[in-house]
């Protein structure tokens, strides 16, 4: 009886072991890689098996990235470029400036990274702030446009000296794009990339569910991130932007970072933000800017007429009450708070 119960003991002890093993198995780990920049903080999650290499990986590419089209950084490409008549660049910057003649065309002019002159102008980069009248930005207008820039062979020539780029609508959603690239290129199918709120997603989480991503309601500050939506997003980039918190106040009158290409002057249109989902993150980096200038009939009309884009626009009506519009695409994937 006595070596009986010791044997069911045993059994019962490697029953345990297995099953604590096989579960062990089926768990899916997720692993965290935090860090800092191009002026604020990125966070990468993946599934799988940890590389603790990958911190170092992600922070030399970001690196690069910031030497090539930083205009926060004298020595990188764009800025010895915008100080000169001509300059040699490299193959990011030769795609990112591709991309953007691309997207100028499909936003018939809405995103123009060409507006460089009028972002100093208006202190939308490191300079201050400048109370600007038509004069001076019709002055200035005649040193912007794409055309203002040949490419030939990996190398720039300016038609005009002044005319300068600004691709800080693009590059961030563009280093994303590289940075899940990487994770790729590292055996990594499943995760979650971030970089100063532009994001791209693939595979599903630790619960093996959609990766759910929150759009914030555009209140004020918005300092406590009250959300809109929540928004379940599949092997897709995510990037928003809005006008409800960037801004420059000059002489009492609040100025939105965001430049018409039309006009010169900061918009003043009643969307308050465009969350655009497309493969690339740099296209939805790009498309939201751009939607920000069109406003919200005129990106409707866009993204219903381009079937590769999924926006949420959040506007206010003509009584001042929030509202959203939602591609059709999207309405199975959100979730109303």
């Amino acid at each position: 009886m006595h070596k009986l119960l010791l044997l069911s003991i045993a059994i019962l002890l490697f029953a345990c072991q297995e099953e604590h093993k096989q579960s062990q198995k089926d768990q899916r780990q997720e692993f965290l890689v935090q860090g800092e920049a191009q002026g604020t903080t990125y966070t990468v999650k993946y599934i799988g098996t940890e590389q603790k290499e990958l911190k170092t990986k992600l922070d030399s590419l970001l690196y690069e990235v910031d030497k090539s089209m930083s205009t926060y950084k004298q020595t990188s490409l764009i800025s010895q470029l915008n100080q000169s008549d001509s300059g040699r660049i490299d193959s990011m910057f030769e795609t990112v400036f591709n991309m953007s003649v691309d997207i100028s065309l499909i936003t018939n002019g809405a995103f123009d990274p060409s507006l460089g002159p009028l972002f100093k102008a208006w202190g939308f980069d490191y300079a201050g702030p400048t109370a600007m009248d038509s004069a001076m930005v019709d002055s200035l207008m005649n040193f912007c446009g794409m055309n203002q820039f040949v490419l030939t062979d990996g190398f720039i020539q300016k038609r005009n000296k002044a005319a300068s780029l600004n691709f800080n609508a693009i590059a961030q959603g563009y280093a994303v794009d590289l940075m899940a690239a990487l994770l790729r290129k590292h055996g990594i199918n499943e995760y979650y990339v971030e970089l100063g709120g532009e994001l791209k997603v693939r595979g599903k989480n630790t619960k093996n569910e959609l990766w759910r991503i929150g759009i914030d309601k555009p209140l004020g500050e918005n300092l406590e991130r009250e959300l809109q939506h929540i928004v379940k997003l599949e092997n897709k980039a995510m990037a928003t932007s809005g006008n409800y918190r960037n801004y420059h106040e000059i002489d009492g009158k609040k100025y939105s970072h965001t430049i018409d290409p039309a006009t010169g002057f900061p918009v003043k249109r009643n969307i308050l933000s465009a969350t655009v989902m497309v493969s690339s993150c740099a296209y939805s980096d790009a498309f939201a800017t751009a939607f920000m200038v069109m406003g919200v009939e005129a990106s409707i009309n866009l993204i219903e007429k381009v079937d590769r884009i999924s926006a949420i626009l959040i506007y206010s009506d003509e009584h001042g009450n929030i509202q959203s519009y939602i591609s059709q695409d999207l309405k199975d994937q959100i979730e109303e708070l």
